[in-house]
């Protein structure tokens, strides 16, 4: 379908508002990001302002408890594994020649 030389003149006529419709379009991002930039300086500073509420702690106060069954169990783990290993040294045999060391071999 081509243009006809009345189209064109139709079209001329609405530039000036197509360019305004643009312009304007253009603009208004322009001021929604400084509004939205505003905006977040804003309540940055509310909140280096502001008294932060603490956070209750979720896990409540077994967990304390746990923890320091968890390391009493483990202390009492590490105690049982020294015992072992003392009784294993008092248990093995140390067999000591008595004429160790009175022969001195000067002949080298």
């Amino acid at each position: 379908m081509p243009i006809k030389p009345i189209d064109l003149q139709t079209l001329f006529t609405q530039m000036d508002k197509v360019a305004r419709q643009n312009a304007a379009e253009r603009d208004a991002a322009v001021a929604q990001k400084a509004l939205l930039g505003a905006t977040m300086q804003k309540k940055a500073v509310e909140e280096a302002s502001s008294v932060k509420k603490l956070e209750e702690d979720k896990s409540g106060p077994g967990a304390v408890k746990d923890k320091q069954d968890e390391t009493a169990a483990g202390a009492q783990s590490e105690n049982k594994q020294k015992k072992e290993q003392e009784r294993d040294q008092a248990e093995q045999e140390t067999v000591q020649d008595p004429a160790l060391g009175g022969h001195i071999d000067i002949s080298g």
